[in-house]
């Protein structure tokens, strides 16, 4: 299964709401693009560097212009001569962090089912 770290605030982040001001959309079509854009990311690359990457790819791969540059911005991503990277990629995305969401869900589930075992 493929997936990638959001949580239900990711959409109300000071930070997609800068993206969208800057961007000159609602923040839905921000966070639309923004998803659609890490999704990527997360099929493209396993430790966020992506080589010759340029604002304007972001914009391009996510049908939003200005994203790229509105993505630096708020620091999530990094743009230099060699292309890309993605800003604490490692935390958010890549099997460690995904291997530890997972082992969080798990252990939550658990105590879940010990809490309403006790209750009985």
């Amino acid at each position: 299964m493929s997936w990638i770290k959001v949580d239900v605030t990711t959409c109300d982040k000071v930070k997609i709401i800068h993206i969208a001001r800057a961007c000159g959309v609602r923040v839905n079509e921000a966070f639309g693009a923004w998803f659609r854009l890490w999704a990527w990311f997360d099929g493209v690359t396993e430790d966020g560097r992506l080589d010759f990457l340029r604002p304007e790819d972001c914009d391009a791969k996510a049908g939003l212009n200005g994203i790229g540059a509105a993505l630096a911005d708020v620091g999530w991503i990094e743009f230099g001569e060699r292309g890309a990277m993605i800003i604490g990629w490692d935390k958010h995305n890549g099997k460690s962090a995904k291997k530890r969401a997972m082992t969080a869900l798990r252990v939550a589930a658990y105590k879940t089912r010990g809490a309403a075992e006790n209750r009985r």
